[in-house]
């Protein structure tokens, strides 16, 4: 291939559009992650009750979530629904455009648009998943 031609990749012609919710667990640096079609606060709430769910499994008694200002991490809905979830969760709000704060963006986010996401199709979710 010639310097500055783009591999040509044949798909099936749909170009649907998947969303990630991803958190970095630290110390361990494993991802806790949810495939969504949409990102509405609906689907990060269902994000963080998945995070509920390690965090009672795995008997930790409070979960610190840092996390940007994105319009469904600060909707009201939920914000309601964090203040119902004060015993176990501390969310912390980035201040406002400073991806590079972001250790999601900056660890994960930036490869995954790099290595995983540009030109490459996949055909599943599954495999996108096995390739992640």
């Amino acid at each position: 291939m010639m310097k500055g031609e783009q591999k040509k990749i044949f798909h099936k012609g749909s170009n649907e559009k998947m969303n990630t919710f991803i958190t970095l667990l630290y110390p361990s640096n494993k991802i806790k992650f949810k495939i969504s079609k949409s990102r509405t606060s609906t689907d990060f709430i269902d994000h963080v009750i998945s995070i509920r769910g390690y965090v009672k499994k795995n008997k930790i008694k409070r979960f610190i979530l840092v996390t940007d200002n994105v319009s469904f991490h600060v909707s009201t809905k939920t914000k309601q629904f964090i203040e119902n979830q004060l015993p176990w969760l501390t969310v912390i709000f980035l201040p406002k455009r400073s991806p590079n704060l972001n250790p999601v963006e900056t660890r994960v986010n930036r490869n995954l648009k790099k290595d995983v996401c540009a030109n490459h199709n996949y055909g599943t979710e599954e495999n996108l998943i096995y390739f992640l």
